[in-house]
């Protein structure tokens, strides 16, 4: 077979490679392919995997793969119930055993309850959180007491959880020596009478990334976590609270601001004691209909959580009310569609038309 016969039969390969169903790693019935304390701690139970004991659970267990995983996409539903002590929970990813105690692991955990739900720790090597979920966030999507879906992607250096659908968490791992690769394991933290369920357990493996992560390209401008919406402006009058972040959203008069810094200044006079930021996402070619960007800049949502936004000043509609009146319609609606975009992020709205007589009141 010459060459030009097998490049398309490799590129089905590659492709058959990448589309690949993921792996279920609990099939319900026996836990082949897992290690620990499966005398006393983990067992089978109804199809689930449940670990600990309500009658209490003295120090932290784990059950852990055998195999190792690098760059994948972890799904899994668990629910944990408890009646004293750290109810706690976790699983770790990337990571390995310790010789001392035995019983312990080291690496990156997605944290389960006693309040860290959604976030990113590291166990027994830096011992800290590394990505705190937003706790009002948590308590709108976490059922606890009852089964919860966790998604964790783990891709080069980017780590992202998503609890029941809604992303709480993203971290990039910069640190040197940090391993990119390692065991999953359930746990049943100790100092608690609780028992851990899993169940669902799939991993599809994904391929190393071959660009920057979006999450790599959004780091270059803050690290803001995912959370709950910011409500509105009370009572619908603009006004800014401490330390609060301003973005610019909108086409080339905010462009041309952004040089000129007069509606900063106007801003920053009036809430001088408030000390707010700033920050401009607006773009020459922007319009409702649509906003270019480069690739993995990711979209408004990721771009004003990573910015850290609180408020968004918006200002479209110069460029759009050439088409003329027949368009109105399509414009509203696209407004709409793109301030809900920015809904996700903050209520706060302010227009440029009706910031400078609020700002003059203020000043």
């Amino acid at each position: 077979m010459n060459s030009r016969a097998l490049t398309p039969l490799l590129m089905l390969l590659c492709l058959a490679h990448v589309l690949a169903a993921p792996t279920v790693l609990f099939d319900g019935q026996s836990l082949a392919g897992w290690e620990g304390e499966t005398n006393s701690v983990w067992r089978i139970r109804e199809g689930v995997i449940v670990g600990g004991s309500l009658n209490g659970n003295p120090r932290n267990e784990f059950l852990a793969t055998r195999a190792s995983y690098k760059n994948f996409r972890l799904r899994l539903d668990y629910k944990l119930v408890g009646t004293e002590g750290f109810v706690n929970g976790g699983v770790q990813f990337r990571s390995q055993r310790i010789a001392n105690p035995s019983n312990e692991m080291s690496g990156f955990q997605a944290d389960i309850g006693a309040g860290y739900s959604g976030c990113l720790y590291d166990e027994s090597r830096r011992n800290k959180t590394l990505a705190m979920a937003d706790t009002n966030l948590v308590a709108r999507v976490e059922k606890p007491g009852d089964w919860n879906h966790y998604e964790i992607v783990a891709r080069g250096p980017e780590i992202q959880l998503s609890l029941n659908g809604q992303r709480t968490a993203a971290w990039v791992e910069r640190t040197p020596g940090i391993a990119a690769e390692g065991l999953l394991a359930l746990q049943i933290h100790g100092n608690c009478k609780a028992e851990i369920s899993f169940r669902n357990i799939t991993l599809e493996e994904l391929p190393s990334p071959t660009v920057p992560t979006e999450s790599e390209v959004l780091e270059r401008f803050g690290d803001g976590q995912p959370g709950a919406p910011i409500a509105a402006f009370a009572g619908g009058k603009f006004s800014l609270g401490d330390k609060e972040t301003v973005v610019f959203a909108g086409q080339e008069n905010f462009v041309r601001d952004q040089k000129l810094g007069e509606i900063e200044a106007q801003l920053a006079s009036a809430f001088v004691v408030k000390n707010p930021r700033f920050r401009s996402m607006a773009w020459e070619a922007d319009t409702v209909y649509e906003q270019w960007r480069d690739l993995n800049f990711g979209d408004w949502t990721r771009q004003l959580e990573t910015a850290g936004a609180t408020v968004v000043v918006a200002q479209f509609g110069q460029m759009e009310a050439l088409d003329g009146v027949a368009r109105l319609p399509e414009f509203i609606a696209a407004y709409h569609r793109l301030l809900d975009q920015f809904a996700t992020r903050t209520r706060r709205f302010g227009r440029n038309s009706t910031l400078a007589a609020s700002v003059s009141i203020q000043g």
